[in-house]
């Protein structure tokens, strides 16, 4: 790939092609194999790749190991001279992990699916058997996925760790302030409940059919209680995966 001043950023944006260059300003000629494994390369797909995106900064010599073109010397430099920002891990305080704990607690009680069934039986409005199953569906996702999401991103923002030690300690406040919360509703017998019912159809021998479709906002709650801290780890997994895939 041919390097030109506006592309450099672009080509210098990936930690894996930065860290070739600077192994190979420091060792001058590195082999594939020593390369590969200087740079904590997973795969030769991968390498290979980011080798042929720095084409144009390396070369290699007559006996197959890598060097610095002119070009690339003076990239590596100008990394040298400018080095990245490294950002120092700080265990969550309590305050932080309450705070993002409230928000997971939030997004669990705002469950769309949940919402947007009340609105459909305030405005009596029919719901097939395809979306009956659709909203069932989006509202496990929602419940598992979205709380969990959300404060694992902002405890990686706030701590810069992914410590599962920090990354558990806004799910446990969320499970604290949804528990209240329902022991609440249940003294005060404060819970929702919504009845989706599909249209009635005839089927065989003179027989009505119909899908219904009840649940209430204490399940959705309920649910939290175990889903906030899946949801962390899920995300923590896939962060993991996606690392291993693109290094």
């Amino acid at each position: 790939m041919s390097v030109d001043f506006e592309s450099l950023s672009d080509v210098l944006k990936h930690s894996m092609r930065r860290r070739i260059l600077l192994v190979l300003y420091e060792r001058k000629n590195v082999s594939y194999v020593d390369l590969m494994d200087l740079v904590g390369a997973t795969n030769t797909g991968k390498l290979n790749y980011h080798l042929k995106i720095l084409s144009d900064l390396i070369a290699k010599d007559q006996n197959g190991k890598y060097g610095l073109s002119e070009k690339g010397q003076m990239a590596a430099e100008l990394l040298r001279k400018f080095p990245e920002k490294k950002t120092g891990q700080t265990p969550l305080n309590v305050a932080d992990a309450t705070l993002i704990g409230f928000a997971g607690a939030i997004l669990t009680v705002i469950n769309p699916v949940f919402w947007g069934s009340f609105i459909v039986v305030l405005l009596k409005l029919d719901v097939t058997v395809t979306l009956f199953s659709i909203l069932g569906f989006l509202g496990f996702v929602y419940a598992l996925i979205v709380p969990g999401a959300a404060m694992w991103l902002l405890t990686v923002r706030r701590a810069h760790s992914h410590d599962m030690y920090d990354l558990l300690k806004p799910p446990f406040a969320t499970f604290i302030l949804l528990l209240v919360l329902l022991i609440v509703m249940f003294v005060l017998k404060m819970n929702l409940t919504v009845t989706v019912t599909t249209p009635a159809t005839p089927g065989q021998n003179g027989a009505i059919s119909y899908a219904i479709m009840q649940t209430s906002l204490g399940t959705f709650l309920l649910a939290g209680l175990m889903f906030s801290f899946l949801g962390v780890i899920i995300v923590e997994f896939a962060s993991k995966m996606r690392k291993r895939i693109t290094s």
